[in-house]
């Protein structure tokens, strides 16, 4: 009978607000805010480009795109042509004009947002192959090749490999996932170091150089969970976090986890009562050489969103958004200018900045500075 009343006890904060206003104590405040459509709708991914222009995707397939000016969000343009989910949206990280999108329907799209939201280029595999429908994209920071991530299609899961030039894949690899793969991420500054993770409950690290997948495949690292995000932090720690909500972080020079952090952990972090009501956005480089990790509650109203720094042996609590107003699906940190951006469940687009600089306008603070978020197998 305990454990039932345990049970349907509300989640809540475990210290008094005061306690929470000085833990937390890297202030962030709400620079600007919009909300996607007039409909209730969820934003499911984000991408942001180096001049600050910002791309969605929405649960009834199409994409927004805006362009952070001054403190406002100015709407840019509003794409349509998937018939079913949006997985991912990418910037081109050399034309900053240039989006790319794909979802299950098995296609990948290129947006020029100059022509009118216009699709200038549909990549596709041969007119003989099954559809596989995406779970995930990535463009190599150099915008030479980009690779997608399927579904389980036949007993076999998919990395394509695409030239942006060309319409038709350069090759792939299927042996090295048994599941959906969920994550594909190049290693930042390169295009030859590929990590994915799938719901296998592996991350995988290939080095491109290599022609054939056994021999690209560097490591294969058993997560024991089902994979949902895949962050580089640096050059050689990748962050995980699974469908549980669980953390973890990997040497991927030498295949070993060199850091474990439970959702509980994480909810007692955030000072949080209950951790079945806990959420984890994602990890990512953050400000002042920190890496930073997202969460939130599901609880009360569903603002609670708090960060923490991940630091060599625990979690410390660092900056409490106050003025949250949804559940957080995505998220991405401008470390130029040192701005967090959000999305999620209630449709808002927000910006956030740190409180000592918020009298600085966005347009003078790097605005046109770039921004820091081969050959293959054929079939």
């Amino acid at each position: 009978m305990t454990d039932i009343i345990e049970n349907l006890e509300h989640d809540r904060d475990i210290i008094p607000s005061e306690e929470i206003e000085e833990q937390f104590s890297k202030k962030y405040h709400l620079l600007t805010e919009t909300a996607v459509t007039l409909k209730t709708t969820y934003v499911d991914t984000i991408s942001v480009s180096r001049a600050l222009k910002v791309g969605v995707s929405l649960e009834d397939n199409t994409l927004e795109v805006y362009e952070l000016n001054s403190s406002s969000l100015q709407h840019v343009s509003r794409l349509q042509g998937h018939d079913k989910k949006i997985t991912e949206v990418c910037f081109h990280p050399k034309q900053e004009s240039l989006l790319f999108s794909t979802g299950l329907d098995g296609y990948i799209k290129l947006w020029d947002i100059r022509m009118n939201g216009e699709c200038v280029q549909e990549f596709k595999e041969d007119a003989d192959s099954p559809i596989r429908p995406y779970e995930c994209m990535d463009v190599s920071d150099k915008g030479n090749v980009f690779c997608t991530g399927s579904q389980l299609v036949k007993d076999e899961s998919y990395i394509v490999f695409w030239d942006p030039r060309t319409t038709k894949p350069l090759g792939a690899y299927w042996e090295s996932h048994t599941e959906d793969i969920i994550q594909v991420k190049f290693k930042p500054n390169t295009n030859t170091v590929l990590t994915s993770g799938a719901t296998d409950g592996l991350i995988n690290i290939f080095n491109l150089l290599e022609h054939e997948e056994d021999s690209a495949l560097l490591y294969s690292l058993n997560v024991g969970n089902s994979v949902e995000k895949l962050t580089w932090l640096n050059d050689d720690q990748l962050g995980c976090v699974t469908q549980s909500d669980d953390l973890q972080i990997w040497n991927t020079a030498t295949g070993d986890m060199i850091k474990e952090y439970s959702r509980d952990k994480v909810a007692r972090s955030i000072k949080r009562s209950r951790d079945d009501d806990c959420y984890v956005v994602n990890m990512f480089p953050g400000p002042d050489n920190n890496n930073w990790l997202l969460a939130g509650s599901h609880g009360g109203n569903g603002n609670t969103l708090r960060s923490l720094s991940i630091g060599d042996k625990r979690l410390t609590p660092s900056t409490d958004f106050v003025n949250n107003k949804q559940i957080v699906r995505c998220c991405h940190f401008d470390t130029h200018n040192n701005l967090l951006i959000t999305a999620g469940e209630s449709g808002l687009i927000s910006v956030w900045n740190e409180e000592q600089s918020h009298e600085r306008d966005v347009t003078h603070v790097h605005k046109n500075d770039k921004l820091h978020a081969h050959r293959h197998r054929p079939y």
